[in-house]
């Protein structure tokens, strides 16, 4: 004589469990993609300030162009609200060296607000010496 068990059904079980781990999922998909963008604006913020510097230190420059050149590479990478400040703010013949520094708050710049607190702010900063003829 044989002894079979009753199969128990599990119906539902799948979509219970789907439903538990899908919000787990999500929350590291958007905090690895956030993270990612965190990395990029840091990134991008020194290119931004180093690439300013470069065009500020040769003979003839403004820091008006420093400042352009500075904002394009931050909207290239869809950072917005910065803060740029070029040291000295007029370049004359005599200033021996630029110093551009560029703020990025990341709360203005975040996909999801909630990841990053009001102090969270990517500093880029680049200080050359001017080239001379």
């Amino acid at each position: 004589m044989r002894v079979t068990k009753k199969r128990q059904t599990r119906k539902g079980a799948a979509a219970v469990e789907f439903a538990m781990v899908l919000p787990v999922l999500f929350l590291l998909l958007f905090g690895c993609y956030e993270f990612g963008r965190a990395n990029m604006i840091r990134h991008t913020t020194q290119a931004a300030a180093y690439e300013a510097a470069r065009v500020a230190i040769v003979p003839g420059a403004t820091a008006r162009e420093a400042r352009q050149t500075a904002a394009y590479f931050l909207s290239t990478s869809g950072v917005r609200l910065f803060d740029i400040d070029i040291k000295p703010r007029i370049i004359r013949d005599n200033t021996k060296t630029v110093r551009v520094k560029i703020s990025v708050r990341m709360r203005e710049n975040s996909s999801i607000g909630l990841l990053f607190s009001e102090a969270a702010v990517f500093e880029g900063d680049c200080i050359l010496n001017r080239e001379t003829l």
